[in-house]
């Protein structure tokens, strides 16, 4: 026998040697003495052991195996018709846990009775903890297992399976009590219609169905099962199963919401798109091609493309400008009122709204969603009417659970797909006390770093398993996650703590989803309560359920008095069996919504002129629950349009009323559109021969028109030519008046004088109107009024001749009669003191004085045009203080100067400063010797002039008495010896000569104000 033992130990060295590569060791036992069994080298290898330790002391198969197993182990494969395969738990160098696989051979003797068992050995013990680490992980994400022996109808449940169930943990289920847990008569013919086609073609399935618990729960699950078959038979029937009611709790909620919301949009008759920014792709619903006429089916293939060519050319523009401010993030909404090409032809109005529901990655808007609500009615009647519309964002349905896993150092072992997405980072080997400022994580308040205690994977590690708890993973430049963490510790047979793992359930769309669902219940709330447009939701025979306020007061009920009432009460007779009609329809299907325009009566008895928009919500059985209604009140439109109406009948009575006036209507074209009964008369035209077939141009002369056309495209540095020459000061200004000569229907010209004014609606010129009267009558009066002119004109001639004659030869002979009297009084001494004599010379030099008075008057009123220029007043001010402040201060006189130094005046700069040096010298002259004098010079602006104030505390004037000779030549007013009565005359003069004019208010022995008057330079 041992030699048999000791050649057989040889060969399996040798194939031991030949398998190494294969095999990760191999026994040979020894069925009577276990102890004399031989163990290979690569086995001890496998379990740690190096070559050194072997030859110090080779371990014994004991010390890897217990003697109870190893007995268990021998006994097992000597069973006969077994699998000689077994998965076996062994102890390593030092006291860590190995598996094998093992597989036997039976060695006999020559009696054909068993002897030893030769065990080869395949190391599985990564394969094994995955699995055991994979089992817990299914445990924490609420997947269960299931499996179905169709020969003997066995089936097996895993835990977690009983746990969604709710049964206990020795439950044991067959085939006709599992079927009983389905909870509806849908999911049970679902799941058999699945698990029949499972098993008759071995077609896998993944079906959402609803069960009904042990403990008598409705939850909702997802059931997931494959098949095997065998010689043409399905033998065995598996798969998963998982808890997925509160996804499907939250998605019936939403879709319940989606379906309200949706309710309410149909009721505001609006159209919807939805567009692929990034691609060009576009949704339209049937009511948004209806509005332009047409059916999607006619608009196909759809795109951006669609919207572009239907849109008017001139509201691209703008269009693009708010489409980009949307796209820039500089505004949240985009909102536009554009036109669209209508498919009869005409243009028609939308009110277009949308918002950016989603971006890329790199910040580039993807998805835009929006409506198109027709109000070409409210544009035509300058009217706006307020549209609500609702919005609605898209959540995002599947869940996705992340797994994560640590050793029990903490280190991750584990960091899968889901995971790596939340975290926006790959699995790194950091320790974990920078778990949470590398993965970004904190409490469910999304503010508050998690402390190293608190990250669910070391406190499952630490403290046991975990049941949802919240938190939020925030990384860097992506959205933050909130999610629900449950989790688990891995534990060896002897419990000892391997690590621990965690299921990550992204919770982000529920909470949104739920707080999304709050808020548009609050909105619809909001809007039905703080809208300016009634609503109201009535039951299915129009009792009215609820009312908002703004319908209240639309109809002058209290909330209460109108909720007793059915609108059947209040609508006018005419119009009730129109709205019953459109209701029946709405009732049996027929229409999703309805409006209309109808009456009302107001709780006064008066008539209220409403639009109606009904929609319908629906319960799951598709009968009515209730009408959304929406009544917007128009009366005020509707008094509105008659009183336009009358109005332009009184218009067109005008109109025709005017015969000798001109009044022609063009469109922008410039094409007569219109053509009273003072056109025909003055042009001679019939209006059927001018109208909508001639272009008003032709009613002018030509060479007119060229050479106005010349004078603007100069002026503008562009061609502005033909009818253009007519219109285009219009189009600028609005409006322009010019003389015209317009040539009747017979060729003759006649002068007019014609005001071409633009008629603009929300400020675009949608035409012109041109009214022009005959002006012969006054081009014949100008010619009379030139000829008077000229005659004038020839009459200032010889004044001006007459002037000179007088500023000359008078003069000249003046001189001649003092140049005589001082020869005579050179020759004749003696002749001075004769009183003839000295009357005579006194005469003379009177006579040469007021001469020369007269010639200065004359100078000045003939050379004003040629001298007047701008004037500093200020420092022509400080000149004049300047040449007399040495008389001033002899005079005991203070002059202040108080005049902006950046006024300026237009003048004579002689005569400026002759007027205030007149002035001044008149201050220091007429003083009061009693009073500290001062003279005070001072300005502001009125108008188009500068009002220059002069101040003094002198003696002052009696106006009372000298008022209308104040400024006469030769006047006095003081008995002083150099009084001469010249010097006012003169200023006044010189003052209006500039264009200005003089004024006073003075009182006797308190002093005198001049008020000047001098054109401001800057008129």
């Amino acid at each position: 026998m041992k030699e048999n033992l000791d050649n057989m130990l040889q060969e399996m060295n040798v194939a031991s040697f030949n398998l190494e590569a294969a095999m990760d060791g191999l026994w040979v036992l020894d069925i009577e003495e276990v102890n004399n069994s031989k163990v290979s080298e690569n086995f001890w290898a496998t379990l740690g052991y190096t070559s050194d330790d072997l030859a110090v002391q080779e371990p014994q198969l004991l010390d890897a195996i217990l003697p109870e197993k190893l007995k268990l182990l021998v006994a097992d494969f000597l069973q006969p018709r077994r699998s000689m395969t077994r998965d076996i738990e062994l102890k390593g160098k030092f006291g860590a846990s190995f598996w094998t696989r093992a597989t036997g051979k039976l060695i006999y003797n020559e009696t054909n009775t068993p002897t030893h068992i030769v065990v080869y050995h395949i190391d599985i013990t990564d394969l094994k903890r995955q699995a055991q680490a994979m089992e817990r992980c299914n445990a924490a994400a609420k997947v269960g297992y299931w499996e179905v022996d169709l020969p003997t109808s066995a089936v097996h449940w895993s835990k977690v399976t009983k746990e969604i169930h709710e049964v206990p943990e020795d439950y044991e289920p067959d085939l006709a009590t599992a079927l009983t847990f389905y909870d509806d008569e849908q999911s049970i013919r679902k799941i058999n219609k699945v698990v029949a086609r499972a098993i008759e073609h071995g077609t896998p399935y993944d079906v959402k169905v609803r069960i009904r618990t042990h403990q008598g729960r409705s939850r909702w699950v997802r059931a997931i099962g494959q098949t095997e078959f065998a010689e043409g038979k399905c033998t065995r029937l598996y798969g998963t199963f998982q808890d997925v009611n509160t996804e499907k709790v939250a998605k019936t909620a939403l879709l319940q919401e989606k379906e309200k919301l949706q309710h309410v949009l149909q009721g505001t008759n609006a159209g919807t798109w939805e567009w692929n920014v990034q691609t060009g792709e576009t949704v339209f619903n049937q009511r948004w091609a209806a509005i332009v006429g047409y059916t999607l089916e006619e608009l196909s293939p759809i795109s951006i493309q669609t919207w572009i060519d239907l849109c008017h050319p001139e509201d691209m523009e703008l269009s693009n400008k708010l489409l980009n401010e949307c796209f820039e993030k500089k505004s949240e909404y985009y909102n536009c009122e554009c036109r669209m090409k209508h498919k009869q032809g005409h243009w028609i109005w939308v009110l277009d709204r949308g918002k950016i529901t989603s971006w890329t990655n790199d910040g580039k808007p993807l998805m835009m969603f929006g409506t198109h609500v027709d109000i070409t009615q409210s544009k035509t009647a300058e009217q706006a009417l307020l549209e609500k519309q609702t919005l609605f964002e898209t959540v995002l349905e599947n869940i996705n659970v992340g797994i994560v896993a640590c050793n029990a150092e903490g280190e991750l072992t584990l960091f899968n797909r889901a995971t790596r997405e939340f975290h926006g980072l790959p699995l790194q080997t950091i320790p974990p006390s920078e778990y949470q400022a590398h993965y970004s994580l904190y409490k469910s308040d999304g503010v508050t770093p998690l402390k190293k205690e608190e990250i669910p994977l070391l406190k499952t590690l630490w403290e046991g398993n975990l049941v949802e708890e919240e938190i939020v993973v925030a990384p860097r430049n992506k959205p933050a996650y909130t999610l629900s963490v449950q989790g688990t510790q891995l534990r060896q047979p002897d419990g000892k703590v391997l690590g621990a793992v965690v299921a990550m359930h992204d919770i982000t769309e529920r909470k949104q989803t739920l707080e999304q669902l709050r808020i548009n219940e609050e909105t619809f709330r909001g809007s039905f309560e703080n809208t300016a447009v009634g609503m109201a939701l009535l039951d299915a025979h129009g009792k009215w359920l609820k009312v908002n306020p703004s319908l209240c007061a639309m109809l002058g009920y209290t909330q209460r008095e109108l909720l007793k009432t059915n609108f059947q009460q209040l609508t006018h007779p005419d119009d009730l069996d129109a709205d019953l009609v459109l209701l029946s329809e709405l009732i049996h299907g027929k229409r999703s919504y309805y409006h209309l325009e109808k009456r009302y009566f107001h709780k006064n008895g008066s008539i209220v002129y409403i639009i109606l928009a009904v929609s319908m919500v629906k319960n799951e059985a598709g009968k009515p629950l209730y009408f959304v209604s929406q009544i917007v009140d128009i009366t005020s439109q509707k008094q509105a349009e008659k009183t336009l109406e009358e109005a332009v009948s009184k218009m067109q009575s005008l109109l025709d009323a005017s015969t000798q006036v001109s009044i022609i209507g063009m469109d922008v074209d410039g094409v007569i559109t219109s053509f009273n009964k003072g056109a025909e008369n003055l042009l001679g035209y019939g209006k059927d021969e001018l109208l909508h077939q001639a272009s008003a141009d032709r009613l002018h002369v030509r060479e007119e028109l060229e050479q106005r056309s010349a004078e603007l495209s100069a002026h503008r540095g562009q061609s502005i030519e033909g009818l253009q020459t007519l219109l285009a000061v219009a189009d600028e200004r609005g409006f322009e008046t010019r003389e015209w000569t317009l040539v009747r229907k017979d060729g003759s010209h006649f002068p007019v004088q014609l005001t071409v004014t633009g008629i603009r609606v929300q400020h675009q010129t949608v035409g012109y109107l041109a009214i022009a009267t005959d002006i012969s009558h006054i081009k014949k009066a100008e010619k009379e009024i030139q000829s008077l002119l000229d005659v004038t004109k020839d009459q200032n001639e010889r004044l001006r001749n007459f002037a000179h004659i007088v500023s000359h030869n008078l003069r000249s002979h003046s001189g001649n009669i003092v140049m005589l009297l001082n020869l005579l009084f050179k020759k004749n001494p003696e002749l001075a003191q004769l009183e003839l004599i000295k009357l005579l010379s006194k005469a003379s030099s009177n006579l040469e004085e007021t001469i020369a008075h007269l010639n200065e008057v004359v100078q000045i009123n003939l050379s004003v045009s040629d001298s007047v220029r701008g004037i500093n007043l200020n420092e022509a001010a400080e000149s004049g203080i300047k040449s007399i402040i040495a008389l001033a201060n002899e005079a005991g006189v203070t002059i202040f100067n108080d005049i902006d130094p950046s006024v300026t005046i237009l003048g004579i700069p002689a005569y400026v400063d002759s007027i205030l040096l007149n002035f001044l010298t008149n201050g220091i002259k007429y003083r009061a010797d009693e009073a500290d004098s001062f003279i005070r010079l001072s300005c502001a602006a009125e108008n188009d002039f500068i009002a220059l104030r002069i101040e003094d505390n002198g003696l002052g004037i009696d106006l009372s008495r000298h008022r209308e000779k104040l400024f006469g030549m030769y006047k006095t007013f003081h008995d002083r010896p150099d009084s001469r009565g010249v010097g006012l005359f003169i200023t006044k003069n010189q003052i209006e000569a500039m264009g200005g004019r003089v004024e006073v208010s003075s009182e006797v022995n308190k002093g005198t104000v001049f008020t000047i008057y001098l054109k401001h330079e800057k008129n």
